[in-house]
């Protein structure tokens, strides 16, 4: 009975331990409700802006991983990526902030009256916060009909190999509330 319990429960322990070491990226999205986004097929890879500005963000290394992640993902979702007259443009920004948390440690304690007050402590905490956001407009009318984001506290890996899985991971969760493209049987496109 012991053992029956033990191979179920200490599988989901091992998950449990896992998700809570990963890191947090905060994952949001909208879309144009008037749009039907299950009738493109299609679609072409660019930069929302100019990427060169920032060394790090803009290096050709980082936009090529960006490009094969965005491919990768909108692929296994049955988009086809084309060159020329796509039904949708896939856009990427990316973009790095600098943020500092503030906490304030109440030192009071239900014995104040007797040792007096006690003085508050302050300590800041600076850190990065990444944003990369996917923009997807309309070819013919360059109209944005969705937008997603994650948004959060990424460290890039120290191997080189696990930085496009890194890149690649973030742009699924983007993309994991675009809707997969629909197969159409009845036209040659």
């Amino acid at each position: 009975m012991m053992n029956k319990w033990l191979k179920w429960a200490l599988p989901v322990l091992a998950l449990v331990v896992l998700a809570g070491c990963s890191k947090s990226l905060q994952v949001g999205y909208d879309y144009d409700s008037s749009i039907n986004l299950r009738q493109f097929k299609t679609f072409r890879i660019e930069a929302e802006r100019m990427l060169e500005q920032d060394p790090l963000l803009g290096s050709d290394l980082n936009r090529r991983r960006l490009n094969d992640a965005v491919a990768q993902v909108m692929e296994a979702k049955g988009y086809k990526l084309v060159d020329r007259n796509p039904d949708i443009v896939v856009k990427y920004m990316t973009d790095v902030k600098e943020r500092q948390q503030i906490r304030s440690n109440n030192n009071y304690s239900p014995y104040w009256w007797w040792y007096g007050p006690m003085p508050n402590s302050y300590s800041t905490y600076n850190y990065q916060e990444s944003r990369f956001i996917l923009n997807i407009y309309l070819e013919e009318t360059n109209r944005m009909i969705w937008q997603g984001w994650a948004t959060g506290n990424v460290k890039a890996p120290s191997k080189q190999e696990e930085r496009g899985e890194m890149m690649q991971n973030i742009i699924a969760d983007i993309l994991r509330s675009f809707p997969e493209a629909t197969k159409d049987t009845y036209s040659l496109k």
